[in-house]
């Protein structure tokens, strides 16, 4: 590894992707925030890894065309940690799905997760040194709520992250996935009323096992450990984080 960690959050503007890079943040790394077209929100976050000491760069791009994913590997320079949070949401149902919202949620959530994992593996080769985060879903247990191109493609993503686990082992790169479970971030405080979003919580919080709503903060220990040298024989799991939503 680097004498100064080089770490790459993709969807670093606000929610899971945020806390992450915060909770990665400390004195000697360097942070690279992926955004698309918030700055404001990513300025914020970026404020926030500089106080913990980090040096911190914001690069911009959409992951949904694969040249601009290339581009956005290429201009963060040496990755220790890749981190691919950044995801299309679809709540499209079955007989409304068509290959265009199946491929667009596919480019974003696996595609773009791939080529970035084989870019900044390079790097990681040549140090020996490498750890690659994907963030799937709970989703791909319960198969929903969301739409099944999303479903499919948090799946596949587990299957891409057990591949990568398997050829990039032997050159000391890890590869695991952190599954939320139904963690309440902005965006969803923007989508519910108060009193909807109350009767929500009440249902989710009966089917979990712990009686509180999960927030992005509570992926931070977890994100922490996989990017660790204590996580050194860990590679090809996918972890829930989901306070019991379910349970492997």
């Amino acid at each position: 590894m680097t004498a100064q960690r080089g770490i790459l959050v993709t969807g670093a503007r606000r929610g899971i992707g945020a806390a992450i890079a915060i909770g990665l943040a400390e004195p000697g790394a360097r942070i690279v925030l992926h955004h698309l077209d918030a700055r404001d929100e990513v300025d914020r976050v970026a404020r926030a890894c500089r106080d913990a000491g980090a040096q911190v760069e914001i690069a911009e791009a959409d992951l949904g065309d694969a040249g601009a994913v290339v581009d956005l590997a290429n201009a963060a320079g040496p990755v220790d940690v890749l981190v691919n949070n950044a995801a299309r949401p679809s709540n499209v149902a079955p007989a409304d799905l068509d290959v265009g919202e199946w491929d667009a949620t596919f480019a974003v959530n696996v595609t773009a997760a791939m080529l970035l994992a084989r870019k900044c593996a390079v790097g990681m080769r040549e140090r020996r040194w490498g750890r690659i985060i994907m963030l799937t879903s709970a989703t791909v247990r319960m198969g929903g709520p969301s739409g099944p191109a999303y479903v499919a493609s948090k799946a596949a993503l587990v299957g891409l992250t057990r591949a990568l686990a398997r050829a990039l082992g032997p050159e000391g790169i890890t590869v695991n996935a952190l599954s939320p479970g139904a963690v309440l971030t902005e965006n969803e405080r923007e989508l519910y009323p108060d009193g909807d979003r109350q009767q929500a919580d009440a249902e989710i919080i009966a089917r979990q096992g712990l009686p509180r709503r999960l927030l992005a903060e509570d992926m931070v220990g977890t994100a922490r450990f996989l990017a660790s040298e204590g996580s050194a024989a860990v590679t090809g799991q996918v972890i829930e984080v989901g306070g019991g939503l379910v349970l492997r």
